[in-house]
């Protein structure tokens, strides 16, 4: 939290309560929540809290390197406060984003140049179908 409101006082951007509990949900999230549950989770504790509120806190903690944008195949978006470097495991059937570590994919280097476009970092996305879908038959 402490680099959250250097970050936003570097940037000159307000330390408001709204931005403060949208980051710690996400940073206690294991989830990769999108902005729906993220609004749901945190409503809780700030019942007057606007779903627009949550997107605009997403957009300010993304600009500042805090959050990332988890690009799943889903009709909505999801986001991550981990800024490790790790890969995601997304599955098919429930939708449940899971962070994933590898060193061999890791390593993965995509040549200088790939027709004209310049790779500057290598996020996998593996999918899939997760224990508790395989456990409740729904493959």
């Amino acid at each position: 939290m402490d680099d959250m409101v250097r970050r936003c006082r570097d940037a000159g951007m307000n330390v408001t309560p709204q931005r403060l509990a949208v980051y710690r949900t996400l940073l206690e999230s294991e989830e990769h929540p999108s902005p729906e549950m993220l609004y749901r989770q945190v409503r809780e504790s700030m019942p007057s809290l606007s779903l627009a509120t949550i997107y605009k806190a997403l957009e300010a903690l993304e600009r500042l390197g805090l959050v990332h944008e988890v690009n799943v195949i889903s009709d909505t978006k999801r986001y991550d406060a981990n800024t490790d470097n790790h890969h995601h495991l997304v599955c098919t059937m429930c939708g449940n984003v899971a962070d994933y570590y590898s060193d061999e994919l890791d390593a993965l280097v995509p040549r200088r140049r790939v027709r004209g476009f310049v790779p500057r970092s290598v996020t996998v996305n593996i999918t899939g179908v997760c224990a508790s879908c395989q456990q409740a038959g729904d493959h």
